[in-house]
């Protein structure tokens, strides 16, 4: 599987191969029982993932035979890892209200500890409320400091595991795709540092993407990696990557402007793709340099064999990727 290893120059370098990947949840894939599952997880253990990151958790916990605990099991039998969601209210920052999203939040914590706490695939608590910076006087500050501890210390008297969170950053400094504030890398390892310490967050599970487009560079990414590794060495917590094995596809943000306007990309029909092998190479280089281990979203969506061709070309390019890098 694919491991850490020390290096001499960064204690925190890691093959430059996936571990796992997330996976959003729906009553659909336990149709039949667990036998989409053991296909699944048969496929993704032939390209080395012994992680598996699940969310949305909360619309199968009740259904009957608890298959969640299924899904549990089998990973335990199988010597993979699980992350489990936290939950959330649905919509948590449009608006922000922090009682709201804190109950839903407790009810679903308590429910997984209740059943799960002890199970030896349970491995982390994935903090559903993803961010990439905020600023002292907005409203999403107080909130997010307020949050992220609360929930934290809900997790860790649940079941006492490691809690993850996956945050992004943002490379769009000419705010073509909103009016969102731009980062500057030394903003973004402050902000990072202090929230970190003031939480208790374990592991950060960096995004690797900016803005999910096939135009990002590896140049633009990296002033991103050191940031967070940098307040992570400060505040105690691990670092991981979170490399995207699907983007969209575009040649700049020029391009973009061009064919669509000056909108938010979820708001036109832009085409996405399994990453490129060797695009892919370079993303996973650049997070192993950083990164103690690497997970991925876009595998369940987009390369996973069974649904399409490019896909199963992605996964047998990928396959043949992974046993040439794996440790002996």
């Amino acid at each position: 599987m694919a491991q850490p290893v020390l290096s001499a120059d960064n204690c925190n370098k890691c093959l430059p191969l996936i571990s796992g990947n997330l996976w959003w949840l729906d009553a659909d894939m336990f149709d039949g029982g667990m036998s989409k599952w053991r296909d699944e997880l048969d496929n993704q253990q032939k390209i080395g993932f012994d992680i598996l990151w699940l969310i949305n958790t909360d619309s199968v916990i009740d259904l009957p035979g608890d298959p969640l605990k299924q899904l549990l099991d089998l990973c335990a039998k199988r010597h993979i890892k699980v992350i489990v969601d936290a939950g959330t209210s649905g919509a948590w920052y449009h608006p922000f209200d922090l009682d709201k999203e804190t109950d839903a939040c407790k009810k679903h914590i308590q429910k997984i500890g209740e059943r799960y706490a002890g199970h030896s695939a349970f491995y982390a608590w994935y903090i559903y409320q993803e961010i990439y910076m905020c600023w002292p006087g907005n409203s999403d500050y107080d909130y997010i400091f307020k949050l992220y501890p609360s929930l934290v210390k809900m997790c860790k008297r649940s079941a006492n595991l490691p809690v993850i969170v996956s945050p992004f950053f943002i490379l769009d400094r000419d705010k073509i795709y909103g009016n969102f504030r731009y980062n500057e890398p030394g903003e973004y390892r402050d902000f990072w540092a202090k929230l970190l310490k003031k939480s208790g967050i374990d592991i950060v599970m960096l995004q690797d993407s900016g803005e999910h487009f096939s135009y990002v560079t590896m140049d633009q990414r990296r002033p991103f990696f050191q940031a967070m590794l940098d307040a992570c060495k400060e505040s105690g917590a691990k670092l991981w990557g979170n490399v995207e094995v699907a983007e969209m596809v575009c040649d700049s943000p020029e391009a973009f402007v061009q064919k669509y306007g000056r909108v938010h990309h979820s708001m036109v029909s832009i085409p996405w793709r399994p990453v490129p092998i060797d695009r892919l190479k370079q993303k996973l280089e650049l997070a192993s340099e950083y990164s103690e281990r690497i997970v991925s979203w876009g595998y369940k969506e987009y390369c996973r064999p069974d649904i399409g061709v490019e896909a199963a070309k992605w996964y047998e390019d990928y396959k043949a990727y992974y046993r040439e890098h794996r440790k002996p």
